[in-house]
């Protein structure tokens, strides 16, 4: 089902009230990952993404002492400039693209092969790019085959 497009208006308007700059919503994400020990896909602005990860436990601990209970913003603007995965990658917030929910122990074959992939062709991107579109820049996919991969994982998920 394809939503209208004042129905991706008004999310988009609620969205930016909740979370004013990119910043405040990948730092939303962090917490909740931190918090959950959830399993997420990164991708990166000028790097390959890195897949089924979660943070690093070591980082979680770190990273929840600073923010929610408020260690000082110094210690937290350092937290933010090394944000550790559970793979050993170390990237500065700046980085961060996305982080994309996936679940822990990832998918099955028959779960991938089950999805519809016509909503891959939904226009949801600020410029009125689909969601194929938006899955093939951030994940940097080389083919087709590759491409259809992550927009069925980023479906399932």
């Amino acid at each position: 089902m394809e939503a209208s497009k004042n129905e991706l208006a008004l999310a988009r308007r609620r969205l930016e009230e909740i979370f004013p700059t990119r910043e405040a919503h990948l730092l939303f994400h962090l917490e909740w990952f931190a918090e959950h020990e959830q399993a997420f896909d990164a991708t990166f602005y000028t790097r390959e993404p890195i897949l089924e990860v979660t943070l690093d436990r070591g980082y979680v601990y770190r990273f929840l002492s600073a923010f929610v209970y408020a260690r000082g913003p110094r210690r937290a603007r350092e937290l933010l400039n090394g944000v550790t995965f559970s793979d050993g990658t170390i990237a500065n917030i700046n980085e961060i693209w996305t982080l994309n929910y996936m679940p822990n122990g990832g998918f099955d074959n028959a779960t991938l092969a089950g999805v519809d992939i016509a909503q891959a062709e939904v226009k949801a991107g600020d410029q009125g790019e689909t969601i194929r579109q938006m899955i093939r820049e951030t994940y940097r996919c080389r083919s087709a085959a590759e491409e259809d991969y992550f927009v069925r994982r980023w479906i399932a998920s």
